[in-house]
């Protein structure tokens, strides 16, 4: 079972720890991509017109003006960092194995070490340019993601973090309400009760963990499979 997933915009900042290397990061592949980008965060962050470039509110300001040394931060493992509706319900510890996609990283697991930061995947950079497309291009083929994706691939991903596609059978999620409408505010809850069941049950039968949280109806598409989960009320 493999599960990717988005980051989240609320964090926690480290205190105290180790501060960020990126050879240490999964997917060492991506150590030169993620220097270009992580330089240019930091001098974006320094300018005028950092909360413009990087869309982001005036109350982030610290956070931004923190990042001006972003290499000098101390880090936690990720799943630590990410405090967002998903990673709360899906209550993630060191032995639960997800690659996490992010606008910093490109892909990362769990465990790995870093900072809090703020640069979403839909934020264009002045050299990087749109980080989707960045990204996009620096996964395409990845042989190490594809290794991971041998088994069944479960895409908790928001739309922008959407930047590769397992090469086998993998499923997306929908969740809506019992009239057919798509719920919104709560499917990253949902997504995250999702993925605590799946790492529980340790097993390809996604449709049937599916089900021990609503009602499911799948959609099959070629290697695509469409999950819909009405949550049981």
């Amino acid at each position: 079972m493999h599960i990717l997933l988005p980051p989240s915009e609320g964090k926690s900042a480290p205190v105290s720890g180790p501060t960020l290397d990126l050879v240490s990061l999964s997917y060492p592949e991506l150590t030169g991509p993620r220097e270009a980008i992580a330089r240019e965060l930091s001098a974006v962050s320094a300018r005028p017109d950092s909360l413009a470039i990087l869309k982001a509110g005036e109350r982030t300001l610290p956070e931004v003006e923190a990042q001006r040394h972003l290499g000098d931060l101390p880090c936690a493992p990720a799943y630590q960092v990410y405090t967002g509706v998903l990673y709360e319900a899906a209550r993630l510890g060191s032995d639960d194995a997800v690659t996490i996609f992010s606008g910093l990283f490109g892909a990362t697991a769990g465990t790995d070490m870093i900072p809090s930061y703020r640069c979403s995947m839909n934020v264009s950079l002045p050299k990087a340019g749109p980080l989707k497309t960045f990204w996009r291009g620096q996964l395409k083929d990845h042989p190490v993601l594809e290794a991971a994706s041998s088994g069944a691939t479960v895409d908790m991903r928001s739309g922008a973090y959407q930047i590769w596609n397992p090469p086998g059978v993998w499923w997306d999620v929908r969740v809506r309400d019992h009239t057919g409408k798509v719920i919104t505010h709560m499917a990253k809850h949902y997504r995250g009760l999702l993925t605590r069941a799946l790492l529980d049950a340790k097993s390809d039968e996604v449709a049937d963990v599916a089900r021990t949280l609503g009602d499911v109806s799948v959609e099959v598409k070629g290697n695509r499979h469409h999950l819909t989960l009405v949550p049981a009320v």
